[in-house]
């Protein structure tokens, strides 16, 4: 036998081959990231040139321009309901108003012909005394008449008594108008 001039104890073979089956899958784990970063690295390239592209871009723009739209019609929509709550409370308060101007005047027309009732009967018990007034002085004329024929001359009395008529007419023709 040969010397030996190497001092080492040897390995056994298992040990050999778990430190060769270490070595080999570091290096395809390092293979499997290098792979990964790669296939990133590509789709975030991929994702930039279309996030950057004209078409995105527009869709972006149109969407923003859809938002304002979208922002001012809805301001549009709160104004308008704003001044639909105003116009249906003036519409509640008109209502109340007319209807409070409906019982005003009903009461006004009840009123109204009650007094047409107490003045109709007013002017009938006037027209009343008007004619009994007509026919008493009717009378009294011709009284005065037959007085007159008989005596053949105009008294004095007579004259004063027909002027008293006279007034009593045009006192109550003047009260009826």
């Amino acid at each position: 036998m040969s010397p030996s001039l190497y001092s080492y104890s040897p390995l056994p073979m298992m040990s050999c081959l778990r430190e060769s089956n270490l070595r080999d899958s570091r290096l395809w784990l390092v293979f499997l990231l290098c792979l990964l970063v790669v296939g990133l690295l590509v789709s975030l390239i991929i994702f930039a040139v279309k996030a950057n592209s004209k078409g995105c871009k527009d869709g972006l723009r149109a969407q923003q321009e859809c938002q304002n739209q979208t922002d001012h019609l809805q301001h549009q929509l709160t104004v308008a309901q704003e001044v639909l709550q105003r116009t249906k409370a003036q519409y509640t308060v008109c209502n109340q108003t007319v209807e409070n101007l409906r019982d005003s005047l009903e009461m006004e027309k009840t009123q109204s012909q009650k007094q047409l009732k107490e003045l109709q009967g007013e002017i009938k018990r006037l027209n009343q005394k008007l004619q009994e007034a007509s026919e008493e002085a009717e009378r009294l004329r011709k009284a005065f008449r037959r007085t007159t024929v008989n005596s053949g001359s105009f008294s004095c009395s007579s004259s004063s008594s027909l002027l008293f008529i006279a007034v009593v007419v045009l006192g109550l023709n003047a009260l009826l108008t």
